[in-house]
């Protein structure tokens, strides 16, 4: 006993010896938050909105104002929603759009970004699973992909909410995993991954080509359940992706996408009770550009090299845990990753990605003063245009059948001074990566290459435009110019120009490929010209 008060004292001493985030804004819900949350600019304001959901004793989807936390507009859906929703033009109409799927009414929702109006909705066999984008049937128009209860996989057409097919993994299971979209073995095709909730054992891995929905391979090796699904990117340096995931017999899994294999396991030892209930997170945490992972098994936050070896652990207080996973981002401008998750006993927690040590702590719970538990994983970005990086996460309690008494708050916290890239969503991005991409457009400082407020980027032409367009620009003097292509989360799409050029009147082609000449899908994109310390941007919009 006396080492335990001793080890709880240690930890009082380290989480008084530093400074709390300031506090931004809170807003009051009536139910815990288990299905994560999204921002983008869905107004076209120029600042950011946060979007999350509410369970039982709320059923409300909530648009609030990053900035402040105003609330821009709300939906009742009728029943809990247990999901993390999806920002995304999905009809590939130049706005934005929210896609929620209902896990107590069987049915996606998708709503105006701007207004909350329902656009369309799709019958559905209800669903923890969080939903994924990406053009998977090579149609031009976007697919929604998500789990369901009952043992399917559902994929609903973006344009209208049609089902465009619905399979069948495992009727005796349920896949509450996001489907994680990526091209398995580099054939030029998507195909997506997900993994089983099996009653009364066992949960398998499954990877599927996305334009036919065939099964490709099926991993039988793990012994328990999958909650959250699995992570990717390439972690041994092969150039072919790695999938990480966690399951409920206390096992972080490392596997070959292509054909599944096992690259390796890791069991923490000393984690209570056994499970990894949680989603891995991936990241080059210690800048030595190699990919580390980070996982949650019970009441232990543990960092494993890209060979699965223990770097460094953190022991969550108590018993509690954190089971949305961690977000990662610089939180302290030190020009390396940090570990942001929220925990079970309230606490918000931010860890220095190279060693474990802590950057922030928010005791929430006494904050608000009852019981507050946090089922919600953070996202991460700049909501009120202050160069600075703010942390949002929802907490509060929950009882089932007592849902009356259930109460919740979201709150925003500002970073000690983090900058760059965030982490918009759950997952990362709307393939559920669960990788860290820094997606910062890197502007030159060079003062030699400086061009003066005169110079014009005009609109392009056409705009809308498909497949062809022309980027029009005026150089009122020779300079070093690059001109890139984001999609609308700020990826890196296509680098068209990156050469010296004289003054004059200029125009470049895009034809619709990516940088490694494939086509990219309909949407909205962004094209900006970098001329020294001068930038301009500019929206386009690709059609179908």
């Amino acid at each position: 006993m006396k080492k335990v008060y001793l080890i709880i004292c240690f930890l009082t001493i380290i989480h008084s010896s530093y400074g709390q985030g300031n506090e931004l804004w809170y807003y009051d819900v009536n139910d815990m938050s288990f299905g994560n949350s999204a921002c983008a600019d869905i107004d076209d304001d120029g600042l950011l909105e946060i979007v999350f959901s509410c369970y039982r004793n709320d059923s409300t989807v909530y648009a609030l104002n990053a900035e402040n936390g105003s609330l821009l507009w709300k939906v009742n859906t009728g029943g809990c929603n247990d999901v993390a929703p999806l920002i995304w033009d999905v009809d590939q109409d130049g706005e934005l759009e929210v896609i929620l799927p209902s896990s107590c009414v069987a049915k996606t929702f998708c709503y105006d970004g701007l207004t909350g109006n329902l656009e369309w909705f799709a019958n559905t066999r209800g669903s923890d699973s969080p939903p994924t984008v990406a053009d998977i049937d090579n149609d031009g128009k976007y697919e929604i992909l998500h789990g369901e209860f009952g043992g399917y996989v559902i994929c609903i057409n973006g344009e209208d909410g049609s089902v465009s097919w619905e399979i069948a993994v495992n009727t005796n299971s349920w896949v509450q995993t996001a489907p994680a979209i990526l091209d398995v073995d580099d054939n030029g095709q998507l195909d997506f991954i997900v993994a089983t909730w099996v009653f009364g054992g066992q949960g398998d891995i499954y990877a599927y080509t996305g334009d036919s929905a065939l099964l490709i391979w099926e991993d039988t090796i793990p012994s328990d359940f999958f909650y959250h699904g699995a992570s990717f990117a390439d972690i041994d340096g092969d150039n072919k992706p790695e999938l990480t995931i966690g399951c409920y017999d206390g096992n972080v899994y490392a596997l070959n996408a292509e054909d599944g294999s096992h690259l390796w396991t890791y069991f923490h030892p000393d984690a209570y009770p056994q499970y990894v209930g949680a989603p891995t997170s991936i990241a080059d945490l210690n800048n030595d550009e190699l990919y580390e992972i980070v996982f949650i098994n019970g009441n232990r936050l543990g960092v494993l090299s890209n060979t699965g070896d223990l770097l460094w652990d953190y022991p969550i207080t108590g018993y509690s845990t954190s089971f949305r996973g961690a977000a990662i981002s610089d939180i302290n401008n030190d020009d390396t990753l940090d570990v942001v998750f929220g925990t079970s006993a309230g606490e918000l927690i931010g860890l220095s990605g190279g060693s474990g040590s802590v950057l922030f702590y928010e005791d929430i719970e006494s904050t608000y003063g009852s019981n507050f538990e946090i089922d919600h994983a953070p996202i991460i970005a700049d909501f009120n245009n202050d160069s600075i990086n703010d942390i949002f996460v929802v907490g509060g309690h929950a009882e089932y059948p007592d849902i009356f008494n259930n109460y919740g708050r979201a709150y925003a916290f500002e970073t000690p001074g983090g900058k760059g890239t965030g982490w918009p969503m759950f997952r990362f991005d709307e393939r559920r990566s669960g990788c860290y991409k820094d997606t910062t457009p890197v502007v030159s400082t060079e003062p030699e290459h400086f061009i003066p407020e005169e110079f014009v980027l005009h609109q392009n032409y056409p705009n809308p435009f498909n497949p062809v367009t022309t980027l029009r620009y005026d150089l009122p003097e020779q300079s070093n110019v690059n001109i890139i292509i984001y999609d609308i989360m700020g990826r890196e799409v296509k680098s068209l120009i990156n050469q010296t050029q004289d003054a004059g009147f200029k125009s470049v082609i895009w034809n619709a490929t990516n940088d490694y000449g494939k086509p990219v899908s309909a949407g909205v994109y962004l094209y900006q010209i970098q001329a020294g310390e001068f930038v301009q941007t500019k929206k386009m919009v690709l059609l179908k």
